[in-house]
């Protein structure tokens, strides 16, 4: 997981294809919005070739870099994963920390002891908080009237 998120850090635009760039984001922003051109399954691949090059098993290094793709499967499902484990943690917030970035939900009092709580037992949840947290795919808790629009 730490190499999937690691990825992800330093792969900002495929992520933001990957994850549904939104349009709240990108006018924030000020830049456009990021569509996936091709499948989700190419980014996988990519993903697989970066994340398996540090295996500690040399059988799947090598497997990794001859076909990448039958590890995208395996991409695939480790996000459903993240997904599900990032929505349990955000039932914690509720609507307190809806639309919040993390670092307004840090700085609150309110909800500081609970990022921090969270953190123990979900590491990557700023990580994934940071390209999710105003998409509903992904944040069960934001919707549009969160969003912080007057």
């Amino acid at each position: 997981t730490d190499h999937l998120i690691e990825w992800c850090r330093t792969h900002e635009l495929e992520c933001k294809k990957l994850f549904l760039d939104s349009m709240q984001d990108a006018q924030e922003e000020g830049r456009s919005k990021q569509q996936l051109h091709h499948g989700k399954n190419q980014i996988y691949v990519e993903m697989a070739k970066a994340i398996f090059l540090h295996d500690e098993t040399e059988e799947f290094r090598a497997l990794a870099q001859a076909n990448p793709g039958m590890f995208a499967s395996s991409i695939h499902s480790r996000l459903d994963v993240l997904k599900s484990k990032y929505w349990k943690q955000n039932m914690l917030l509720g609507q307190m920390g809806a639309g919040c970035t993390y670092e307004e939900l840090i700085s609150s009092g309110r909800t500081r002891n609970i990022i921090d709580m969270i953190q123990k037992e979900f590491p990557w949840w700023a990580n994934l908080h940071g390209w999710w947290r105003t998409n509903p795919v992904y944040n069960n808790t934001w919707s549009s009237a969160n969003s912080r629009q007057n």
